[in-house]
């Protein structure tokens, strides 16, 4: 399936969103800015409509640089430039706070995710639960551990099940990211995988997901955004991070499928 047909089933999601109100009491900069944004793929469908919003509504302009967590952070590491950093899960923003690449204090979580069990729409093998990964003939799909957080709960989950083995047996694949694993479920190319439940509300006429147990978890991803420690703008840069973590910025990533609190997450993981 196409980039393009793959967008064109986002649009009513991504119309909905667009009826969301405009941003109330925002404060913006005084002077023209351009501020520059390293970001993870995984948050580019809220961020870009987010994004939008700010330049609409204030006298600046945004560029983001999409990419895997550790990728993007390299790249804003190597050029020494950047006014923020969204990281896809906790342990990448760790990781820039040891490379000394963000500010920590200016370290604000955004989104909440879950760890499931995605197949293709219609579940045509009948996957309803974490054992069944383990049957014969079943093509599962992981992300690795060292490029995403979700690549380490699920050699976690599948061990926690007493399943490790069994299931090994079946994976024919690591992808660098989950937003790749996604793309093999929607070519067929894997008959299930273990990804962020976010995707299924963007891409509900390609995908459906199983929530596992919440005995069964090990973790849950959490999306933060800093302060690049390379800004030339701190008050710009911390005033984008307001607008982005506001009630408004927060409904736009809840309009598409993303959890913003906390104790929403309660329910599947504790």
């Amino acid at each position: 399936m196409s980039a393009i047909v793959r967008y064109v089933r986002l649009i009513p999601i991504l119309m909905a969103v667009l009826a969301l109100p405009l941003f109330a009491g925002l404060s913006c900069s005084d002077d023209s800015t351009v501020l520059s944004v390293y970001a993870a793929a995984g948050a580019k469908p809220p961020l870009d409509e987010i994004c939008r919003r700010y330049e609409e509504q204030c006298s600046a302009s945004v560029e983001i640089s999409y990419g895997g967590g550790g990728e993007v952070l390299n790249q804003m590491v190597l050029s020494r430039s950047g006014d923020i950093y969204i990281a896809p899960e906790q342990g990448f923003m760790e990781l820039a706070v040891e490379k000394q690449a963000i500010y920590p204090d200016t370290v604000k979580s955004i989104a909440y995710m879950v760890p499931v069990i995605a197949v293709p729409a219609g579940n045509p093998l009948h996957i309803t639960e974490l054992a069944d990964l383990a049957s014969p003939g079943i093509r599962v799909a992981v992300t690795r551990p060292e490029t995403t957080l979700l690549g380490k709960y699920a050699p976690e989950i599948f061990a926690k099940a007493g399943l490790s083995d069994d299931i090994a047996k079946n994976i024919v694949t690591e992808a660098a990211r989950p937003d790749s694993l996604l793309n093999m479920l929607i070519m067929g190319q894997v008959d299930a995988g273990i990804i962020w439940h976010f995707y299924a509300t963007q891409y509900p006429e390609d995908i459906e997901v199983i929530y596992l147990l919440p005995e069964q978890l090990t973790g849950i991803g959490e999306m933060q955004i800093a302060v690049s420690a390379y800004t030339d703008d701190m008050e710009s840069a911390r005033k984008y991070i307001d607008f982005i973590t506001s009630e408004d910025g927060r409904a736009v990533f809840r309009q598409l499928g993303y959890f913003v609190d906390y104790e929403e997450v309660k329910a599947f993981w504790h």
